[in-house]
This record gives structure tokens, C-alpha cells and sequence, in this order.
């Protein structure tokens, strides 16, 4: 099996629940480079604050977080929460053909369950992109023992092309954005090593970690209901998220460049979270710089609402972006 601690370059722990049982711990994983701290964060407070006196134990997968980042995460440490940061070095390499528009911190979801601890069995895994809006007792409940991992189908249009392209059952393609490992099953088929071999041939992917894993786990899959994974794609000034929280989403989602942290696309509902978190503070960037289009939709949102002259200085903001982009 392959060592994958030579990848981990410190690990600290922070230890809130003095009992440290990892038995009775909800154990809870995310990855994420400097770029996606800041929503890693608002996602841990809103798991946090929708499970109170819950053992949590995070386990953080970090590369290149700004100290002060890393100081807003401790801060979120208190007598039920623990947090263990997993600092990664420059050694974990996927091929470059499988990083050109995803970070390499989104695969390591995949070496994950190598480095944490054997005594814990059951690990879920959020996207820092998410956003945890209710008690995640029924998931943790979920008995899952003849399984490799629980996930939500993707959707439609992702089961169209994946499910084609790599021979599997329609509707069977999962999104990886909240996966719940069985970690004993997963370790004795071998998952991760298989996985980055398959990532490192130079076959390039669409999605690179969630087409690996579709492939290698198909029939080991316990699919879980949508609003375990609710795909959200926020337009300027709507409120996509609080509808799908209505409807009794536990997960949002925000797929695409239109992100809540930024202000163009920033609800109320993400707002009070990042309210109640360390990063109460900060201030948001007006756009996603690497997704130009994500302006330009404003300009077009502003025409509608009459704003010529603002429509127009965003357009030009657009093709700014665009350009810094090539």
C-alpha cells in the first residue's frame, strides 16, 4: 500500500474535547488551499453551529494557508470541537493534465483516509464550497457497513455525458462534492492508491477525483437523498440557497465561478454565517477573478434593473478580468 504520510509535512492538533474519544466524535474532513480557506472556514462554523454539543473532530488538509487563516481556523476550536490540520508539501504531485481547472488540494480527498487515524470508521467529507444549514444526526446514523462510501447522483446533464464516457449505469454517477467514507472498506480495496494511479497516467479528466472514484467504486455506493447535496448555481441578487433551504436541504452546494463569498453573488443566508464566524471581518472580493463571466452577468442584471451606466462600468470591469485571465 502506498505511503502517503511523506506528503504530510506537520500536523497539529488542537484538542477542544479533552476526552479525545475518537469513538464518539463525528469526524469531519476538508481540503483546501489559501484560496478556499475562507469558505472552509464558514463551512466548519456552520456545521458547528447547526450541531451544538456534538463531539466534532475536523481534519483539515491544508496547502499554502496564509497564517492568518490558519489563526481564524484554531479560533473555531472550543470544548466539543477539535480540529487537526494536516499541512501538505510540495511532494503530492497529480499530473498536470488533471490540474489545469482544479486545484491539486481537491484530490486530497483521496489520500485522506491513509493518514487518519485507523480507530476512526466513519469520515465524512464536505467541499469547502458547501454549507451546512441543519443536524446532520440522520447522516451520521446512517449505517453504511456493506458500502465504500455514501453520495448524492449527480445531475442530469452529468449523468448524460459521465455515465456514456465511462460505461456505467445511468443515474448511478455520484457528485463528490459530501461523500461518508466507510474508512475499514476503503483501505482494504486499496482506493486511494488505485485512484492516483489512474490520476497520474495522463489521461485527462473533466472532473478528475470524482471520475476516478465513480469508476473504482461503482456497486459500492450508498446513495443518499438530494438534499444531502443540493447543487446550487446562484444568479446576481437571487436567493437560490434559502429556497433549497426551505425545501429541507442539510447541504448547499454553490457549483459554477459564482461563489457566495464574493459580492456580487453573496445571500443573506451566507452572509449570516460568515457573520458568526471568525472571518466576521473580511473583506469580499467584488468578483472571481478567474471566472470573467461571473461580471459580466451583472452588467447584463444591471440593464435589466435600467443601471446603464454602472452596466457599462462592470462590462468594462469584465473585460479586465478577461484579460488579466490570459
Amino acid at each position: 500500500m502506498i505511503d502517503v504520510t511523506k506528503f504530510i509535512e506537520v500536523k497539529k492538533t488542537i484538542i477542544g474535547d479533552e476526552s479525545n474519544d475518537t469513538k464518539t466524535q463525528w469526524h469531519i474532513l476538508l481540503c483546501f488551499d489559501d484560496n478556499y480557506a475562507l469558505p472552509a472556514g464558514v463551512n466548519m462554523y456552520s456545521i458547528i453551529s447547526n450541531n451544538p454539543n456534538k463531539k466534532l473532530h475536523f481534519h483539515l488538509f491544508m496547502q499554502n494557508v496564509s497564517n492568518d487563516n490558519k489563526c481564524k481556523i484554531e479560533q473555531l476550536s472550543s470544548n466539543h470541537v477539535s480540529i487537526t490540520q494536516y499541512y501538505l508539501n510540495d511532494k503530492f504531485k497529480i499530473h498536470a493534465n488533471n490540474t489545469k481547472y482544479f486545484p491539486i488540494s481537491a484530490c486530497l480527498r483521496i489520500i485522506a483516509p491513509l493518514v487518519i487515524p485507523k480507530e476512526v470508521t466513519k469520515l465524512l467529507y464536505v467541499d469547502s464550497d458547501t454549507l451546512c444549514l441543519t443536524s446532520l444526526d440522520e447522516l451520521f446514523s446512517l449505517n453504511i457497513a456493506d458500502k465504500i462510501i455514501a453520495a448524492v447522483p449527480d445531475v442530469e446533464n452529468t449523468q448524460n455525458s459521465q455515465c456514456k464516457k465511462f460505461q456505467i449505469e445511468y443515474g448511478s454517477y455520484f457528485n463528490s462534492g459530501v461523500l461518508l467514507y466507510n474508512l475499514k472498506k476503503w483501505n482494504e480495496a486499496n482506493i486511494t492508491e488505485k485512484a492516483l494511479n489512474l490520476l497520474n497516467e495522463g489521461i485527462a479528466y473533466k472532473f478528475p477525483d470524482q471520475d476516478v472514484l465513480n469508476i473504482l467504486l461503482s456497486n459500492n455506493i450508498y446513495y443518499l437523498p438530494t438534499k444531502y447535496n443540493c447543487l446550487t448555481l446562484l444568479s446576481v441578487g437571487g436567493h437560490e440557497d434559502q429556497q433549497k433551504a426551505e425545501k429541507g436541504a442539510v447541504f448547499i452546494h454553490y457549483t459554477s465561478g459564482s461563489k457566495p463569498w464574493f459580492k456580487l453573488y453573496l445571500t443573506s443566508t451566507y452572509q449570516n454565517f460568515i457573520d458568526g464566524s471568525p472571518w466576521y471581518q473580511a473583506k469580499l472580493a467584488l468578483a472571481n477573478n478567474l471566472s470573467p463571466s461571473t461580471t459580466r452577468r451583472y452588467a447584463k442584471f444591471l440593464i435589466t434593473q435600467r443601471k446603464y451606466i454602472c452596466a457599462f462600468l462592470y462590462y468594462l470591469l469584465y473585460l479586465k478580468h478577461k484579460l488579466l485571465k490570459r
